[in-house]
């Protein structure tokens, strides 16, 4: 996703000349046109998180606004009490990108794996999330982003069960991608937020093409199912929900999902990271299988709850 957020948001600053783009020492092989452009509105910030956060803010309280980017984990938990602080309780248009959501950085381990970045910034005053399904949906992200006043957070990732099929339908507002259609009444709904939609996506090739189920990708917080018409549309008729995220399940977009819904999803089932001291490390698709996060096991949760459907 990083390629297309470049080019997004190189087409926002040329429009933008009041917005600025700070790089915590990254983009090599991906930003340098980006900074020739831009000229003195591209600072590199250097391996120093926090005080691009706190500069980033201090430069919004001018009146201009500001793109952060860094590593996920590094852009969103090593400098929290800043993004707090100095952004969020000021409500000032500070942008930070996060790559490498989820599993995407794979063999590098933990410390740059991003499981709790969206738990940590949901709960922050004026925050707005973003996590794009897939490569196309990260232009339209990028200008909702643009337009905001306040703050927001952008991840960026890379799906270890990579597909970008193509969407029946995007909302203009909340960006949420309607992807498949129910063949008959009855049926599942199946939820993956952000590019954990791609491991759906995958799945019709091992057999879930052959389950009644409507396929969404949501990629917005807070949630706005007040327009969010068909998918409510589809829980209401289905009352059986599968969603999927890349990011534990506590504190994850998941959980809010499921209290939103209410008792419209009589069936909630939560597929999600997990844990474990003895994990071993590998590619993002190696971390995902750990899991249990695979195109198959999708398959097999949506057959069991479609079927209870049809009992």
């Amino acid at each position: 996703m990083r390629v297309d957020f470049t080019r997004a948001v190189d087409a926002v600053l040329a429009r933008d000349t009041r917005a600025m783009f700070f790089s915590g020492d990254l983009g090599f092989q991906a930003f340098e046109e980006l900074a020739a452009r831009l000229g003195p509105r591209f600072i590199n910030a250097g391996v120093a998180e926090q005080n691009m956060i706190g500069v980033a803010a201090g430069v919004a309280l001018t009146g201009l606004s500001v793109w952060v980017y860094s590593i996920a984990p590094f852009a969103t938990l090593r400098c929290l009490e800043q993004i707090r602080n100095d952004v969020c309780l000021h409500d000032l248009p500070v942008r930070i990108v996060g790559n490498g959501g989820g599993y995407t950085y794979g063999i590098m381990g933990s410390t740059h794996h991003a499981l709790e970045d969206l738990a940590a910034l949901k709960a922050l005053p004026n925050m707005q999330l973003f996590f794009p399904c897939s490569n196309s949906h990260v232009a339209a992200a990028v200008e909702a982003m643009h337009r905001l006043r306040g703050p927001s957070y952008l991840s960026l990732a890379i799906s270890g069960f990579a597909s970008d099929a193509p969407a029946l339908a995007e909302h203009g507002e909340t960006l949420t991608r309607l992807y498949r259609r129910r063949s008959a009444e009855g049926g599942v709904t199946i939820i993956g937020a952000g590019h954990a939609a791609q491991i759906v996506l995958s799945a019709l090739g091992v057999g879930l093409a052959g389950v009644n189920c409507d396929i969404f990708g949501i990629a917005r917080f807070p949630l706005r199912l007040d327009l969010d018409h068909d998918l409510v549309r589809s829980v209401a008729e289905t009352g059986r929900v599968l969603f999927l995220e890349e990011h534990y399940a506590a504190g994850g977009i998941g959980e809010s999902m499921r209290l939103a819904l209410g008792a419209s999803a009589r069936e909630f089932v939560h597929l999600a990271p997990v844990y474990s001291r003895d994990q071993k490390y590998g590619s993002a698709a190696f971390h995902l299988r750990q899991s249990g996060m695979t195109p198959e096991r999708v398959t097999e949760l949506a057959a069991g709850l479609a079927a209870g459907a049809g009992a």
